[in-house]
């Protein structure tokens, strides 16, 4: 089979004068990341407490053009080809805002909260304690299995569109849970999500993969303090989030009945996306209330064969919130006549508290004063990052098809020398425990790097 690109030499040129000569890569900014709620702050603020965030900006990354590509390999029947490109040295640099907003009049729970949200009446109610937090080695070695799960599933094409999927809607998502503590609160479940994460670590360990349901039937497994199935929270988590994360977009009113989603918002968009992942888990034979109990081997299986799974649109998502928020049966009618989800009593009532709790939070937030602690610079340095760049056949030819890339563990060093007093050892302490804060920056890095190789090659391949 011919290919598009005729030897290596000539892919190493191009992708040398892109770095070199081309824009230098920027990642976005990252929203404000919660650190610590209702902190006394010093002297001198407009108010006596606050919620304390930090967030990042003007990353650049650095160092991309001095790198080694190699041959990865062609599979025997040249449907596909791959290169691998690595850098000695990558390093990435920007600014930090450690902030302070004044806490509202009132607060909900976060970060594990088990408070029982019961419709507009109780928003705001005062929860039960936080769950006791994983061991810090616990965390890690739950944290090393997903990011194995991960790689597994990028070698699969249908795993790389769902992680591409994810990617995509990854900072909306994180956008809602950092703005939103109803959001985190419903996502705690009173324990059931955190007892549903560490049994999926045990049920995807080597030794239990094949044999150990993810999702147990109930007389096998329940999970948190209500005692729900692994399918019940799994299918809440995922009608809630696509709830709140529409109700997040600052220019739609759920509660206007003439009101609809904008297809073209990030949030709208996101919101779909967490919809048609549900309709691709009912391919499996799973619903709310109906369990097929899978392994770890047959969730990778059912991911191999599974077919794409109807698009999520806008009229249904808006017959989603109908179902939830007007009196009557008019709109799961709808539902039933269109093939879409029917919530029951349970469900309509998740989507009233939920969106209740996000107007709330946002009449809340608009009225918050934020005021900046601390900015400086931030940078980090590694060494052995990677990149992989896949090719396909498509019409006689090998084309460019996916481009990923790979960073080690870093550290990212913070100017923190003009931070004093008791707040600053409480964020650098914060800092250092916020894994996700760290994935996050790495993943942007990553895509970051992904984005410029696959512009520099689908440029390449048009010029012939």
């Amino acid at each position: 089979m011919e290919s598009v690109f005729p030897d290596f030499a000539s892919v190493r040129d191009r992708l040398s004068r892109e770095f070199t000569t081309g824009e230098v890569i920027r990642l976005p900014d990252t929203p404000n990341f919660p650190l610590a709620l209702r902190v006394q702050l010093p002297p001198g603020y407009a108010a006596s407490h606050g919620n304390i965030g930090i967030q990042f900006e003007d990353f650049t990354v650095h160092g991309v053009e001095d790198f080694e590509i190699e041959d990865a390999g062609t599979q025997p029947d040249g449907e596909r080809a791959a290169m691998s490109l690595s850098w000695k040295r990558l390093a990435v640099t920007g600014r930090y805002c450690v902030t302070a907003t004044a806490s509202p009049l009132i607060t909900l729970d976060t970060g594990g909260s088990m408070m029982d949200l019961e419709d507009e009446d109780a928003v705001g109610a005062a929860g039960a304690p936080s769950e006791a937090p994983l061991d810090p080695r616990q965390k890690e070695a739950m944290l090393n299995r997903a990011r194995e799960q991960r790689t597994r599933l990028m070698d699969d094409p249908n795993g790389q569109q769902l992680l591409a999927q994810y990617n995509q809607h990854n900072e909306v998502y994180n956008t809602v849970f950092v703005t939103s503590s109803a959001a985190r609160t419903a996502w705690a479940a009173r324990g059931a999500t955190k007892e549903m994460a560490e049994h999926t670590h045990g049920a995807l360990d080597p030794a239990a993969i094949k044999a150990v349901p993810v999702n147990p039937p109930p007389e096998q497994a329940t999970f948190g303090e209500t005692n729900v199935t692994y399918n019940n929270n799994a299918f809440n988590q995922q009608l809630q989030i696509a709830v709140n994360t529409v109700a997040c977009d600052p220019n739609f009113d759920p509660f206007d009945p003439n009101a609809k989603p904008d297809p073209n918002s990030k949030y709208t968009q996101a919101s779909l996306a967490a919809l048609t992942f549900g309709n691709g888990v009912t391919q499996t034979g799973n619903t709310k209330d109906s369990i097929n109990p899978m392994t770890g081997i047959e969730v990778y299986q059912s991911v191999h064969t599974g077919q794409k799974p109807a698009e999520a649109s806008v009229d249904e998502l808006s017959n989603l919130l109908q179902q939830g928020t007007q009196p009557g049966g008019a709109a799961a009618a709808v539902a039933v006549s269109r093939n879409w989800r029917v919530l029951d009593e349970d469900d309509r009532r998740l989507v009233r508290r939920q969106l209740f709790a996000m107007a709330r939070e946002r009449a809340e937030q608009a009225s918050a004063s934020v005021e900046t602690l601390w900015t400086g610079a931030c940078e980090a340095a590694f060494g052995n990052a990677a990149a992989r760049m896949e090719f396909a056949a498509e019409g006689g030819c090998l084309r460019f098809a996916s481009a990923t890339a790979t960073l080690p563990a870093f550290e990212l060093d913070l100017d923190d020398s003009r931070w004093d007093g008791e707040l600053a050892g409480l964020v650098r302490e914060r800092l250092v425990e916020i894994a996700f804060l760290r994935s996050l920056i790495c993943e942007r890095i990553e895509n970051g790097l992904a984005d410029r190789l696959r512009a520099a090659i689908e440029r390449r391949q048009e010029s012939y």
